[in-house]
């Protein structure tokens, strides 16, 4: 669910659509879901979505971009989009993992 979300914002800001408020909401979403889940069926949730997330990355059917646009190129500012959103739910996930570390030491 969640990385079709975020495959459809890759989509939308191909187009020129603006999608920071809604990326922002849906990372913090993403990130909250998958500790509810870890907590109630065992740790790894976040870790799946991102890797769910790197391999919508690297697909590219080229129905959602602008006429004219090269598809090459809208090809790679998907996979930037989709990898920059994986980053940061990793970011997310190994900030709190340390935090778990130092409130265990």
């Amino acid at each position: 669910m969640y990385a079709h979300d975020f495959s459809q914002m890759a989509g939308r800001a191909e187009l020129g659509q603006d999608v920071d408020d809604a990326l922002a909401r849906r990372l913090r979403d993403a990130d909250n879901h998958a500790q509810v889940m870890d907590q109630h069926k065992g740790k790894g949730h976040l870790a799946a979505l991102v890797a769910r997330i790197r391999e919508e990355a690297a697909v590219f059917n080229g129905r959602v971009m602008r006429n004219g646009t090269d598809p090459a190129e809208a090809a790679a500012r998907r996979e930037a989009f989709l990898s920059d959103v994986a980053d940061t739910l990793e970011n997310l996930r190994a900030a709190r993992s340390s935090e778990g570390q130092l409130a265990h030491a």
